[in-house]
């Protein structure tokens, strides 16, 4: 008996040595948390216009690429809208071009107004040199002084209408006069309005929560479905604030996931310490000011960055559960980021092609509607000579 209490407290004597030195050499720099989750980008896919639903060409849990046509819709009113537009661009090149052909019509009037106007002022210094001598009548004379306060005011008034219909196309072409540019833009809206009928991916990703049929009706910014992107994906450790005092941006952090078990291990890396607690962002903050206030330990969302050559060969979920363990070992990281450097950026091209092709159609139409004696004034300013 003496014997198996030796056998039995030298084991648990070796046990607990064991565990003291595995705690001094391994789990006095990690934390520990099974609070944790996968989170990533969700983009929400909306049309930016009120319509029916005539096609759809994904569905959840299907792959879709940038710039893949998603969803449609039926575009019968955007083609009514455009093809208003380009009629009115059409008439308001017309209407400019008249404008430019009202200011050089006045100035050929002031130039025979202006003949007139020495015409008059002949005849009557020839009446006055005269009139003493009975060479014409008073009434000759009188008539003389008339024609020539009608020719100075008619002469007066043809130089107010120039420079009236001057004001309305000096300093500027017939492509850049005001009029011609809101059409053009009016036409451009219409020209985007019709391309948005069609809705394409701005990310590669899986799609998820479609919430449409073809032939529903569906309204300005309503979400249709989303797009996961599998490879914008990241971990919130929730750990204790007692748990923060020695975290640093930068430490290494090991983590398994309920999906592929302890077989797996990604390796990720601490890339920002929350500015607040979860509990500061919920619909009602707490407010503490009460007298019944009980004190609760707050857990902050520590941001993780996981490789992505890990990501593609086991790819992670948004949503699933995640357990994190971080070495506090390396205290050379700041509390809070020094820069900027190293923000994630997230980025589409898709957008920036809705007006090609817009410019074209728009040439194409003053091009069409510009009165060819006017050619030299399509891009060249006129100005008063």
């Amino acid at each position: 008996m003496k014997r198996m209490a030796l056998w039995y407290w030298g084991i648990c004597l070796s046990l607990l040595l064991a565990g003291c030195a595995y705690w001094f050499f391994y789990w006095k720099d990690r934390v520990y948390t099974d609070d944790a989750y996968v989170e990533g980008n969700q983009v929400y896919i909306t049309p930016l216009q009120d319509g029916f639903v005539t096609a759809i060409h994904t569905d959840d849990s299907f792959l879709v690429t940038r710039g893949q046509l998603l969803v449609e819709l039926d575009r019968t009113d955007a083609l009514i809208a455009l093809e208003r537009a380009k009629e009115a661009l059409a008439q308001t090149v017309r209407e400019v071009c008249e404008k430019f052909h009202q200011v050089f019509a006045y100035a050929a009037e002031i130039e025979v107004r202006n003949a007139e106007w020495i015409k008059t002022i002949e005849d009557f210094h020839h009446r006055r040199d005269v009139i003493d001598e009975g060479g014409v009548s008073l009434e000759d004379f009188e008539h003389a002084i008339a024609a020539l306060r009608s020719a100075y005011y008619s002469l007066q008034q043809t130089e107010i209408l120039y420079d009236k219909s001057l004001s309305l196309v000096q300093g500027t072409s017939i492509r850049r006069h005001p009029l011609v540019l809101a059409a053009a833009d009016q036409l451009r809206q219409a020209w985007v309005n019709l391309y948005r009928c069609q809705i394409y991916s701005p990310v590669e990703g899986l799609a998820a929560q479609r919430t449409i049929q073809v032939g529903m009706w569906t309204k300005a910014g309503e979400p249709l479905l989303s797009v996961i992107p599998l490879d914008q994906i990241w971990v919130n450790a929730n750990y204790k604030e007692t748990q923060l005092k020695k975290m640093r941006i930068g430490q290494s952090v090991k983590i398994t996931s309920d999906l592929y078990g302890r077989d797996v291990i990604f390796q990720g890396e601490i890339v920002g310490l929350p500015g607040a607690a979860g509990n500061a962002f919920s619909l009602l903050p707490p407010q503490n000011l009460s007298g019944n206030w009980i004190k609760i330990v707050q857990r902050l969302p520590v941001r993780v960055a996981l490789k992505p050559e890990e990501l593609r060969t086991f790819p992670l979920r948004i949503g699933l559960s995640l357990e994190a363990v971080v070495d506090l070992r390396d205290q050379k990281g700041p509390l809070v980021p020094v820069s900027n450097a190293g923000s994630p950026t997230y980025e589409t091209p898709i957008f920036t092609i809705e007006e090609k092709g817009d410019d074209l159609l728009i040439d194409a139409i003053i091009l069409e509607n510009l009165d060819p004696m006017l050619a030299e004034y399509l891009d060249t300013p006129l100005e008063e000579e």
